[in-house]
């Protein structure tokens, strides 16, 4: 095998893997000192603030993480169209982040239960600020990863730092939100300054013709983003609703445990889409499907290991994370493992595979049936089994995508 011809491949995947790395060894240090400074409850009302401020995120990112990425991708060779894009992207992100944080504003009253949720809202609106700044897209497009990590990593190593240092009593709990700003403003801040010294690219003047023409490559893949969301993180707003806090922090835990093992495959996939994005350019849809069946069969018996052995060691796995005080997350991560196994498969058939081959919108309608599948799962069931509806939900709806992008791919195939 030509190492050289796959060396960027190389170094973007360890790249990927330190900053994944340290989602996973960070928690081992932050998140039993969190949950025992702050308790269950205090813990379960952040969460959902946090995840507030998530989707005010997931709908600036809308979906230029993977139109934008493919964008830069096939233009990475001129920096004046890489400039545009990046300007007119910014801006779509800041429009849309500023409208839907004043939408939040008003309806404040029937989004947050309480002053303390309003106040943790103003104090996150920095990570809002942070990510708008924050152009993972450039970086995988420019398939430059190492400048994705140094600015994430600088970010969750400032989170970490400043968490030891400042909360102290379970009153300080509104203070993770802050925390978390602090974390995102670096990391945006050092992302402009990356992009201008490393890529000699800054911002210039757009227009609204180039901010229409970004909304609309990405309108399909937000779709497909927003419906994932629907069930990865509109969970923990369900369960509010029908559960006390303190099932919710017991759920966000265990949660968040899966998401850190996760991370640990993820690299190989996130390297993979702008490099298949450049490779299947111009190419036939039967090489294509060659070319990621054989990436497939690897990539799945590793996520396989990884998933068996979460499943074995979750009671471990969750004293050393959680601490003995969070001995119900133990099911919770038994069940959500299958979560970690069809993700991940999920990540590399439904986007590498079929947004790369431009099969944005059916990717997009299975995603919105899983997403409305999980929804109607949650409100039928959360009342009656609380915080373990909420593990099969997540699984369930992975299942579910996994065999709506199998399908798609096969139609692809077939017609091909």
């Amino acid at each position: 095998m030509d190492l050289k011809k796959y060396k960027q491949l190389i170094e973007n995947f360890f790249s990927l893997s330190i900053l994944n790395a340290l989602n996973v060894l960070l928690p081992l240090v932050t998140l039993p000192y969190i949950l025992h400074v702050v308790g269950k409850a205090n813990y379960g009302a952040y969460s959902y603030v946090y995840v507030v401020l998530q989707y005010v995120i997931l709908f600036s990112t809308y979906g230029f993480n993977f139109s934008a990425t493919k964008l830069i991708s096939q233009n990475r060779e001129d920096k004046h169209a890489v400039s545009r894009i990046y300007s007119a992207v910014i801006a779509c992100k800041s429009i849309i982040a500023v409208v839907l944080s004043l939408v939040l504003l008003l309806f404040s009253r029937l989004v947050f239960k309480d002053e303390i949720g309003l106040l943790m809202f103003f104090y996150g609106l920095g990570m809002v600020v942070g990510d708008i700044f924050t152009p993972v897209w450039l970086f995988q497009g420019m398939e430059k990863m190492k400048y994705m990590t140094i600015v994430n990593a600088s970010s969750k190593i400032l989170f970490t730092i400043l968490i030891f240092i400042v909360v102290r009593t379970r009153d300080d709990y509104s203070l993770l939100i802050l925390l978390n700003s602090f974390g995102y403003l670096l990391a945006g801040l050092l992302s402009i300054v990356l992009v201008y010294k490393q890529f000699h690219i800054r911002l210039c003047r757009t227009t609204w013709g180039e901010i229409l023409t970004q909304l609309k490559d990405g309108s399909a893949v937000f779709g497909s983003t927003f419906g994932m969301n629907l069930y990865r993180n509109a969970n923990v707003i369900i369960l509010k609703q029908f559960v006390p806090d303190d099932i919710v922090g017991v759920y966000s835990a265990a949660e968040k445990v899966i998401k850190g093992f996760q991370s640990l495959i993820s690299p190989a996939a996130q390297a993979l889409f702008p490099h298949l994005s450049h490779r299947f350019k111009g190419q036939s849809v039967k090489n294509n499907m060659r070319l990621l069946r054989r990436i497939a069969f690897p990539f799945t018996a590793v996520v396989v290991l990884v998933t068996i052995g979460v499943y074995i060691f979750a009671p471990i796995i969750s004293d050393i994370l959680c601490g003995s005080d969070f001995t119900a997350t133990v099911p919770l991560i038994r069940i959500m493992t299958l979560v970690i196994l069809f993700g991940e498969i999920n990540y590399l058939v439904g986007i590498v595979g079929l947004i790369n081959m431009d099969g944005q919108t059916l990717f997009f309608r299975s995603v919105i049936i899983t997403g409305i599948f999980s929804v109607i799962f949650m409100l039928l069931s959360t009342s009656h089994w609380g915080a373990i509806a909420a593990a099969w939900a997540m699984s369930l709806s992975e299942m579910l995508l996994f065999v709506l992008c199998l399908w798609n791919l096969y139609q692809i195939n077939k017609r091909a």
